[in-house]
């Protein structure tokens, strides 16, 4: 019983602490002019992915690469799954309804370059001229890192007012985009 207490209670500082971070990056965004998206691409999005970096990195140093690119993949999967999957299935079989929700422009940018990225991985990964065995060059890690340097980019001209948010909206059939 005091397990499950000990664990309540550091579930509940974390929660807590992350609350204040979040409150914290969000207060210097306003003071500063920068808008709450590009806050969350950039610093929210980094502090959230430290600890898989440390993580995986220490895996893939102990020559356990398997294991660092299972977990690369696996803890972003699981906390969709546990995020957004649960609550809209729970929301779904309570009210026997789906959410109806718009997605914003940054949203659907998002979505286009994690289908790219994924794609890519489906694509390099088994190809058997990158070594065979799931391995890939090391070129391919520079690829990734212009493909997350092209939409943060587009993110940034996106917020800036440089491209229009209704031309990203029609992407995808449009219905329901916020602007």
């Amino acid at each position: 019983a005091l397990v499950l207490a000990g664990f309540a209670a550091t579930i509940a500082w974390l929660d807590l602490l992350a609350k204040e971070a979040v409150a914290i990056v969000e207060s210097i965004g306003k003071i500063s002019g920068i808008s709450t998206s590009i806050l969350g691409l950039t610093v929210i999005a980094v502090g959230n992915s430290v600890g898989d970096f440390v993580a995986d990195t220490t895996a893939a140093r102990r020559a356990d690469a398997r294991m660092a690119a299972s977990a690369a993949f696996g803890s972003p999967l699981l906390m969709l799954m546990l995020g957004t999957a649960l609550p809209c299935l729970l929301f779904t079989a309570l009210n026997g309804r789906p959410i109806d929700t718009p997605i914003s422009a940054h949203c659907r940018v998002a979505a286009a370059f994690l289908l790219c990225a994924l794609a890519s991985h489906a694509v390099a990964f088994p190809i058997p001229a990158f070594g065979g065995a799931y391995s890939v060059p090391r070129a391919y890690s520079f690829y990734l890192f212009s493909l997350y340097a092209a939409f943060l980019a587009i993110s940034v001209l996106l917020e800036a007012g440089a491209l229009p948010k209704g031309w990203v909206c029609s992407l995808g059939g449009g219905s329901g985009c916020l602007t």
